[in-house]
């Protein structure tokens, strides 16, 4: 994604997904369809993971397993589905494992050095000690690698799989008992997938009114008939469905079972929005800290005009809990936005590696810091409201941006570091300049054909090493204009 890609284009490939509650009259219906789908999903499953042609096996299941042309895309499209997630999550484990396994030879390469230097025999059975359990950890991740190389795919989820060779712990009388759970969890879900060349959207399921007209499939006709009418009634977000029935856009149904209830999810394209933010009137930044989400608001010359500390506690919470602290936060910067009509400016950022590699870093502060973090889900909540309002989203690079707003913007302003950070972001979002102050670019060497970040890169170098230069440095930049 670019840095400057606009709401309206996301636009076209946002989807929004709404769900309601269903009642007990297609129960049963949906408890068959539900135990014969999941059989023809196994089957699926095995047949392309042994890389069978799929016209072929079109064939088969329409002329023998007694399904339509629609429905067995429906179910092709869900199986490719889950097999693409498998493999995607399998490269993230895998990633993570190595990363692991390469900082764990790193620490047992540095221990064995500390061992032979260590004089004193205490010290000496320590690292011993340390070593042992660090080689113990090697070999934990070395077999993990090896499992995920060869781990297969479960439908019904591997964790409850496990637990009929524990069933006394797991509160299970029987192996029955299990079974007949794992099959209601392999069942638990149909998927009807629609097409905007199709009537209302989808073949197999058509909303008319307040009534779902599910195509039954031609297996399970005899006990009830061609088609099975639901009654669906929505508490929220109607008027989406309406007008994506109106626009004649693709509808995707799919139907899931919570504990003893049905559920039903329609996916479809969310309504067009119009861009009613102009980045010529200025910019918000937003900047997101582990504790608290600072915005600086800039005019058309890129100066502050106005600026806001949020806090979101999120260390210690459930994902819930952080979800919704975050889209509290997200609503108040997009009002903001909406009201001012000026875009918001965030930093395109990847915790992953970080996240990753946080077995290698001995800082217990950082390592909590890094692990709370939920910049991803930040971003993906402030963009989804972005587009909602109409409100375009600028992704910036954030390189320097907390040193430059440190050394540049706090002191000048009288703000903190985070609320110069978000100040840089907005800057940088209207292109503005980023050069250093007159004063403090005597202190380094002239090149006026490097990048402007250089200079700060030499300068954050010289900073740190020196506190003297660092305070001196700070105090000679903090009344020059920018």
């Amino acid at each position: 994604m670019d840095a400057d890609l606009t709401s309206e284009e996301e636009n076209k490939k946002m989807q929004i997904t709404i769900q309601t509650k269903l009642n007990k009259e297609a129960a049963k219906y949906l408890e068959k369809a539900g135990e014969y789908t999941a059989k023809l999903r196994g089957e699926l499953l095995c047949a392309l993971l042994k890389e069978k042609k799929l016209n072929e096996l079109k064939k088969t299941f329409i002329s023998e397993r007694g399904i339509l042309a629609r429905q067995f895309n429906s179910l092709h499209s869900e199986v490719k589905g889950i097999i693409k997630s498998v493999k995607e999550l399998r490269k993230i484990n895998l990633q993570d494992a190595e990363r692991r396994k390469k900082a764990l030879k790193y620490t047992i390469k540095k221990l064995a050095r500390s061992f032979k230097k260590a004089k004193e025999r205490q010290n000496r059975e320590k690292i011993l000690f340390a070593l042992h359990h660090k080689k113990r950890k090697l070999r934990n991740v070395e077999n993990r690698i090896e499992k995920l190389k060869n781990r297969g795919i479960c439908l019904g989820g591997r964790k409850l799989f496990k637990k009929q060779f524990h069933l006394e712990e797991n509160s299970y009388e029987n192996h029955q008992e299990w079974r007949e759970a794992f099959r209601k969890q392999r069942n638990n879900r149909i998927f009807f997938i629609g097409s905007k060349d199709e009537k209302f959207g989808n073949q197999n399921c058509q909303m008319v009114g307040n009534k779902l007209k599910v195509r039954v499939i031609p297996a399970l006709e005899k006990e009830f008939g061609s088609h099975v009418d639901v009654t669906v009634e929505f508490s929220y977000k109607q008027d989406i469905i309406f007008y994506a029935l109106q626009k004649k856009q693709a509808m995707n149904y799919r139907f899931v079972r919570k504990k003893e209830n049905w559920y039903l999810f329609v996916t479809t394209k969310y309504k067009k929005v119009d861009i009613i933010t102009n980045k010529n009137l200025g910019a918000i930044g937003v900047d997101l800290n582990h504790s608290h989400i600072t915005v600086a608001e800039t005019n058309r010359h890129g100066n502050l005009v106005h600026h806001q500390k949020i806090h979101t506690l999120i260390q210690d919470r459930t994902c819930h809990q952080v979800t919704a602290t975050l889209a509290e936060a997200c609503k108040q910067i997009i009002s903001r936005a909406v009201k001012e009509q000026k875009p918001v400016a965030i930093e395109k950022l990847d915790f992953s590696k970080k996240k990753s590699n946080l077995i290698s870093s001995s800082n217990t502060k950082y390592k909590r810091m890094i692990s709370s973090f939920a910049y991803s889900k930040f971003a993906a909540l402030i963009k989804s409201q972005a587009m909602k309002n109409g409100v375009k989203i600028i992704e910036v690079n954030p390189a320097f941006t907390s040193v430059i707003g440190r050394y540049k913007f706090a002191h000048f302003f009288g703000i903190s570091t985070h609320l110069a950070a978000s100040l840089v972001i907005a800057r940088r979002a209207q292109n503005f300049s980023e050069r250093f102050p007159t004063r403090t670019a005597r202190c380094l060497p002239v090149d006026r054909h490097c990048h402007v970040w250089k200079p700060w890169k030499a300068f954050l170098k010289l900073a740190v090493s020196d506190r003297e230069r660092q305070v001196e440095l700070l105090f000679c930049s903090r009344h020059l204009p920018f």
